[in-house]
């Protein structure tokens, strides 16, 4: 349990951030797909990850792990992100596998796209409350080899069909726009996959994968197993230099700037507040760029946005946000949570007008109410604990409460409420 409140902090900071969860996933897929390919029953050494690495990682690693060297059984964490991609793996081998759900959270987040396409294929997957089970020894070549997913409630269905497909050789036709929510994400594994040699075409509304031979995958011989660190993560340390003038620069080390990450936005979404050199360094501006009103369209970034809405009220701009239909399918219904969590800080619920599940404004109203104690209710979700424990820092009169700090934040940066309070002055 961490107890947050107003806060003075270094006039600079220095960050070594974690490894990207979404890169990380995508490159140690990449590493098993080559591995597989050469007949290898082992992962690189789990070294490659460090010690402090994002649980997230771990645990695709460990359930690639297993699914190379053919183990039936596999554990699951509450990530969906993990599980959609290794149950796509799992039905492309010619086996039974089982997979052990650990946590509740998990059972509530959608499948359900991604499980009728497989089962299409002839997959068998059963699944209960506390496992699924997954036979592909009756799979056939697909009948259908056209999807239209432009409707489709998570964009990890489509990476998750990509790496079915490509593994099982399978030609596949995917209809999806480049502008469809979220849709930089399949381009984020599109990219992960030619870096090994595995050619996939997306023109126009068009993502194609055309086998090279009939008997299957060919051998690879060249991946870049490289890790680099965490553009969302970078976001939580962008909003705190914005909400306390004293810090003056912010050094995030670990970023590549060539990155094809969706979040690289996010030094766009912060241009009216912080200017950056081309080493990615942070200084602050002396005034904001404007005094209009600013408007964030997430479709493609829905994870910067607890961070730039705990941003915002704290500045109290008034702020447009939209493309944010997806926010109901993620660890928790993010966009009610976050309102929530703003009215128990103090906010009036009129300070947001215009809500609807993709969007709404913030008129800029300062908080009402100054609660002398509030506990945090982040409703396990990562992203909600640490974009508001930051927010927390800058608020005057207020001691706020985050319960299961370290537990909360290990899947995506296990040491981020450390490292906060060690910028304190």
């Amino acid at each position: 349990m961490k107890v947050l409140t107003k806060t003075a902090f270094q006039s600079s900071i220095e960050i070594d951030l974690p490894l990207s969860k979404s890169e990380g996933i995508r490159a140690l897929i990449s590493c098993y797909i080559v591995l597989r390919s050469r007949g290898a029953t082992v992962m690189p050494s789990k070294d490659l990850l460090g010690s402090d690495a994002p649980e997230d990682l771990h645990a695709i690693y460990d359930g690639l792990q297993a699914l190379l060297s053919g183990q039936s059984d596999i554990r699951l964490t509450g990530s969906a992100s993990v599980s959609r991609f290794l149950l796509s793996l799992a039905a492309a081998e010619t086996q039974k596998t089982v997979f052990h759900l650990t946590d509740p959270q998990l059972r509530r987040r959608p499948m359900g796209q991604l499980v009728d396409y497989l089962r299409r294929c002839g997959v068998s997957i059963e699944m209960t409350d506390d496992r699924w089970v997954v036979d592909a020894r009756t799979s056939t070549v697909p009948r259908e080899t056209d999807l239209d997913t432009r409707t489709w409630e998570s964009s990890q269905f489509v990476s998750a069909i990509i790496y079915f497909a490509v593994i099982r050789n399978y030609p596949i036709n995917i209809r999806r726009q480049h502008s469809d929510p979220s849709s930089e994400y399949i381009s984020l594994t599109i990219d992960s996959l030619r870096q090994i040699g595995v050619d996939l075409t997306w023109e126009a509304d068009r993502i194609s994968f055309e086998p090279r031979t009939r008997s299957g995958l060919e051998p690879i011989e060249s991946c870049d197993f490289s890790l680099p660190a965490d553009y969302t993560s970078a976001s939580y340390w962008l909003e705190l230099q914005t909400l306390h003038p004293e810090i003056q620069i912010l050094t995030l080390n670990g970023l590549n700037p060539d990155s094809s990450h969706p979040d690289i936005q996010l030094f766009r979404f912060f241009n009216p507040f912080l200017e950056f050199d081309d080493a990615l360094r942070m200084s602050r501006r002396r005034e904001v760029v404007s005094a209009e009103p600013l408007f964030f369209d997430l479709s493609q970034n829905p994870d910067l946005f607890p961070t730039l809405f705990a941003t915002v009220i704290g500045l109290g701009m008034e702020t447009t946000f939209t493309g944010l239909s997806s926010l109901a399918y993620k660890e928790s219904d993010r966009l009610g949570a976050s309102l929530s969590i703003a009215q128990d800080l103090g906010w009036s619920s009129d300070a947001f007008i215009n809500v609807t599940p993709n969007g709404f404004t913030y008129t800029g109203v300062p908080r009402e109410t100054e609660p002398e104690h509030m506990t945090l209710n982040h409703r396990g979700d990562h992203r909600l604990a640490m974009a508001f424990g930051v927010l927390a820092t800058s608020l005057e009169e207020t001691h706020v409460e985050i319960p299961g700090d370290k537990a909360v934040t290990s899947r995506s940066y296990p040491h981020f409420f450390t490292d906060l309070c060690r910028q304190a002055r």
